[in-house]
């Protein structure tokens, strides 16, 4: 656990911002790789990106507020400031999708193309994201005596590294949805097949911070993000069916 990684001049370079920005670059680069398969440039790829990156950050900020609103009802100015250990994936995640869908319809670019194109480049940054917050010592597992076992500021003993696991999961989950998008995936798929992968990843990964770093739902031994990922899965599953099931565009020759 390092919060701080180095300071410049008396400004404090945290380490969850810094991990952030390569995963957004590291984002960046699968997606300008992956951009001509899906009918799109380099330049399509980041100028898209860029609008993701915005309304990713105030999607998870807005997420993360209305998440501890008990906290921020007593001193609404603490809205307004923006901190990097104040943001949720799944926030970043709604507000992601959100800047591609404005910069598709703006760009007059097919809206699941870019969404297709995304889904790898989030299956990448997400676990660059998760050591962010390994470093920042949040959403971290249970207590454990495993050798692996990490520390948490203010409490004994030794926690699951549920972050680095959830990293695990979602990089097994880019290499299946790579191996899948081998098949030809009709437009909407890879979309659909991110959902199933990425909302299955998350159900697992909360079975570690239930009662620790996550709460649950009131007498229900599931958390709120599980049942979030669970209805994720099943779009997942009905929007690759469907998207499978349409037939192919054809062109009508000129008379």
């Amino acid at each position: 656990m390092r919060r701080v990684l180095f300071e410049v001049a008396g400004v404090k370079i945290h380490s969850y911002g810094v991990f952030l920005v390569i995963a957004f670059l590291a984002g960046i680069w699968l997606g300008q790789r992956r951009a001509a398969k899906f009918g799109l440039t380099k330049e399509n790829a980041l100028d898209a990106s860029f609008w993701a990156l915005i309304l990713g950050i105030l999607g998870a900020r807005a997420l993360y507020i209305i998440q501890e609103w008990d906290h921020y009802s007593k001193d609404t100015s603490q809205i307004f400031k923006l901190q990097f250990d104040g943001l949720t994936s799944f926030g970043a995640l709604i507000g992601g999708f959100l800047g591609f869908v404005i910069w598709a319809w703006r760009a007059k670019k097919p809206v699941l193309s870019i969404l297709d194109l995304m889904t790898a480049c989030f299956l990448l940054g997400h676990p660059i994201g998760r050591l962010g917050c390994l470093f920042n010592g949040c959403c971290y597992g249970g207590p454990c005596d495993v050798a692996w076992g990490v520390p948490v500021e203010g409490l004994l003993g030794k926690y699951h590294p549920a972050q680095v696991y959830d990293g695990l999961m979602n990089l097994a989950a880019l290499a299946i949805l790579v191996l899948w998008e081998r098949k030809n995936l009709k437009p909407g798929q890879s979309l659909g097949l991110f959902f199933v992968l990425h909302g299955l990843t998350r159900v697992i990964y909360e079975m570690w911070r239930a009662g620790t770093s996550s709460t649950t739902i009131s007498g229900l031994p599931i958390t709120e993000a599980q049942v979030a990922a669970g209805a994720m899965m099943i779009v997942g599953v009905i929007l690759f069916l469907v998207m499978g099931r349409r037939k192919p565009k054809t062109e009508v020759a000129p008379a």
